[in-house]
């Protein structure tokens, strides 16, 4: 995992009984990552430091987390649509694989000599497009190891694995920056990924989560998982809003972690040690506010929690610059780096549990989109603040911005949804006289309802409500006709891109989107039920083939004729003589 990329295992666990330590593939899995994210957190947060040492411009230093966090700007919704599609094991095996080759280079030409400020950010942009590209296959697979009643105590135990990383990571880095230097610092930030790349390797995994729907190559099966994954976000308000609320912290909260090298060395006149001692007062905050919220359980509300950590970082980043005392400043970061653990974990509980299963790693692909791009345009604001004004400037700015957070939680308060409502419920399969083949489509889906004009409001007002779970299911278009000379009489019509993809659709529904169903369906005034009808796009040449085997089944020669002409009685063979 990432140093940058925000962890959901943060979340506060509930007292279980069982241990999913006892399930031998997250044990391995667990415990390699243990050791590998180690040396995550050791290139990614010395590497700051490293830069600080070749040169003292604000901007230059700041544009680290910039080129760590843009390619999760860019690959995060992709890499969410990978895991949702293939085997997340070989997507976190091959990320993990070039991580250690990628760091290993790192380290291989910081030890010639080579090493200049702009092959230092070609090297983190690198590890940071891998970083968030295996992100949210790494989220997803810890729900699928382990049952769903450990699943909580399972996400604390990563918790407990990422801030472990985040406290030994710096102090080693530290040590081996000050004694052997970049370039052997590198080196054992790459040697302590391949334990997590060689059980990987061998490691069978679980391919059952292959949750969409293959397409016919691999480029459309992308694409059209990628636009399932936007589609989602758009028609999913309680989505949108726990990307506004990750806005909302990191963007400001990221100025401290982005020009904290320049404070330390120029500032509080650290060292590498001193900077990795720094550092580790980050992660010992992390640990503190886990346990914490460990004896907190599910007693806290998500947005208490939001409030609270915006409110601790902003007072302790301006005590951090007011103060500027090498002690005191380690406390103060402890208490940021408890405020990052508790608006974290309620970030990413946000988001976990207002979407269903099969949208789970593009949903958290949108996530670490929205937290990559907050903390790259926070770093850019942030660092040009700093040229302009200065680095404690731009630190008590940030602060200060941390605080309109704290009073839009009102208005953007984290909801809080029932797992219940989000299981899948599938619906049968629909009865059609010719089923036809997956490709062909668009398909376009018409249901009948006559309603009284009594409800005629109500059921207008339900419908809206269906629109937004047919679209957001699958749906690219969706109207509501109301008949002129029948009122009462209504028609809805969606459109899906194939038959497959309605397939696919009527195998997302939650029981929250069925209950939207039956709401407009018990309004349905007619003794039988609301008639449906399905439309398939007659241009396509897999329609055609299926039109012409089913005239040839009926003795219709389609190639000889017209059409709407009759078959002509074929004629009997003259008999023989």
């Amino acid at each position: 995992m990432s140093a940058s990329a925000p962890s959901p295992a943060s979340a506060p666990p509930t007292r279980l009984s069982g241990n999913p330590l006892s399930i031998r593939p997250f044990r391995w899995l667990w415990s390699t990552a243990l050791v590998a994210n180690i040396g995550v957190w050791l290139e990614s947060v010395m590497a700051g430091f490293v830069m600080a040492q070749m040169t003292r411009v604000p901007s230059l230093v700041a544009a680290l987390p910039v080129a760590f966090g843009l390619p999760g700007v860019l690959l995060a919704l992709a890499s969410g649509a990978t895991a949702d599609s293939l085997d997340r094991r070989l997507v976190l095996l091959w990320a993990k694989a070039l991580f250690l080759a990628a760091a290993a280079g790192l380290a291989a030409l910081t030890a010639v000599g080579g090493l200049t400020p702009f092959d230092l950010l070609v090297f983190t942009a690198l590890l940071g497009a891998l970083s968030a590209f295996s992100s949210p296959a790494w989220w997803a697979t810890l729900r699928d190891l382990v049952p769903e009643r450990l699943f909580r105590a399972a996400l604390s135990l990563d918790g407990l694995e990422w801030n472990v990383g985040q406290i030994a990571g710096p102090l080693l880095g530290g040590v081996l920056l000050a004694n052997a230097g970049a370039g052997a610092m590198f080196a054992v930030a790459a040697g302590l990924m391949a334990g997590l790349v060689a059980f990987l390797l061998v490691w069978r995994g679980r391919s059952n989560a292959r949750l969409s729907t293959p397409g016919s190559a691999a480029a459309e099966r992308m694409t059209g998982a990628v636009a399932a994954g936007l589609r989602y976000l758009a028609y999913a308000p309680a989505l949108q809003v726990a990307c506004w609320r990750t806005i909302l912290f990191i963007l400001p909260a990221g100025a401290l972690p982005a020009l904290l090298p320049l404070l330390a060395a120029h500032d509080l006149h650290l060292g590498a040690i001193g900077y990795g001692l720094l550092l580790a007062c980050v992660g010992v905050g992390s640990v503190a506010a886990a346990l914490l919220l460990y004896r907190a359980g599910n007693n806290l509300h998500l947005d208490a929690m939001l409030g609270g950590s915006a409110v601790l970082a902003s007072a302790a980043t301006v005590l951090v610059v007011v103060v500027q005392e090498r002690f005191l400043a380690g406390l103060f970061l402890a208490l940021t780096g408890a405020a990052w653990l508790v608006s974290v974990t309620a970030l990413n509980l946000g988001v976990q549990q207002v979407v269903p299963r099969w949208i789970l790693s593009r949903a958290l692909g949108v996530y670490l989109t929205v937290y990559q791009g907050s903390i790259v345009v926070g770093a850019l604001l942030w660092g040009g603040v700093a040229d302009a004004f200065g680095v404690k400037i731009a630190l008590l700015v940030a602060a200060a911005a941390l605080l309109p957070g704290v009073l839009l939680i009102r208005w953007l308060g984290l909801p809080v949804v029932a797992r219940a409502d989000m299981r899948v419920v599938p619906r049968p399969q629909p009865d059609v006289a010719a089923e036809p083949e997956d490709e062909d489509g668009p398909v376009m889906i018409v249901v009948s309802f006559v309603v009284d004009l009594d409800d005629r409001e109500q059921f207008i007002e339900k419908m809206e409500e269906l629109r937004v779970v047919r679209r957001r299911t699958g749906a690219t278009r969706w109207t509501l006709f109301e008949d002129a000379n029948e009122p009462g009489r209504f028609i809805e019509s969606f459109v899906v891109a194939s038959w497959a993809a309605y397939l696919t659709q009527r195998s997302r529904y939650t029981a929250a989107d069925l209950r939207v169903l039956d709401a407009a369906m018990a309004l349905h005034a007619a003794p039988d039920p609301p008639t449906v009808s399905y439309f398939v796009h007659p241009d396509s040449a897999i329609a055609y083939r299926r039109i012409a085997r089913w005239r040839r089944l009926r003795g219709v020669d389609s190639s000889l004729q017209p059409a709407g002409a009759k078959a002509a009685k074929p004629q009997e063979p003259p008999p023989r003589k």
